[in-house]
């Protein structure tokens, strides 16, 4: 799979901040329907593969005008590979081309999640980028929440979760080996695959491809 966002710097009042909105992964044979959507708390250190472009939006107000192509961080990395594995474990196979939308609870770009949340809870004026988010589709073939132990959006989760009741939700925290049962969606960096395969189980749909009337 490979990544793409769209990326806004703006002047705060904790200096330049970078959001991150509108992310997508796409299948390496380029982007097709949405088959599913991840929800997790907000973008880590993902950034433009382009240098000139990051180094833009590290120093001065800039937004991207169409979304461009990202590096993943480990978060994104491991919840591709996850997605992976689902598909086969539940012996489906993934489409020649597709998306997966990719949001988040809060928009900033900060690796540290306790700065996030300083970050989310202390920058004013700017909710329109902090909370914003694409309308989402009622027909994905998947849905995977995973925004860890969060007290900021909690109506917004409390909505994703009655919108998709069905959504994929690991609440089986790993903490450096130690296993705990939780109540809320796991990050990912803290979730082991296993759990992840066992909650996915039955939870992806195979929706019938729209015939194509230009095929003769």
């Amino acid at each position: 799979m490979e990544t793409y966002a769209h990326f806004v710097s703006k002047k705060t009042n904790q200096g330049i901040k970078i959001f991150r909105h509108h992310t997508d992964f796409h299948s390496i044979n380029g982007p097709g329907k949405a088959i599913g959507l991840v929800v997790m708390m907000n973008p880590g250190d993902a950034r433009p593969v382009d240098d000139i472009l990051f180094s833009t939006l590290e120093n001065s107000e800039y937004e991207t005008e169409e979304p461009v192509l990202t590096l993943p961080d480990n978060t994104m990395k491991k919840v591709m590979r996850m997605i992976r594995e689902a598909y086969d474990d539940n012996g489906i196979t993934l489409p020649h081309q597709y998306s997966i939308h990719v949001e988040n609870i809060f928009n900033i770009r900060e690796k540290d999640s306790d700065k996030a949340k300083r970050y989310a809870r202390s920058i004013s004026g700017i909710n329109h980028l902090m909370f914003k988010s694409r309308e989402l589709l009622n027909n994905y073939d998947f849905v995977f929440f995973a925004w860890g132990k969060l007290d900021i959006g909690v109506e917004r989760q409390k909505d994703l979760l009655t919108k998709y009741p069905q959504a994929i939700v690991v609440k089986k925290l790993n903490y450096k080996g130690t296993l705990m049962d939780v109540s809320y969606p796991v990050h990912p960096l803290y979730m082991k695959t296993e759990y992840f395969l066992k909650a996915s189980k039955d939870k992806i749909m195979v929706r019938l491809l729209e015939e194509d009337t230009n095929i003769l």
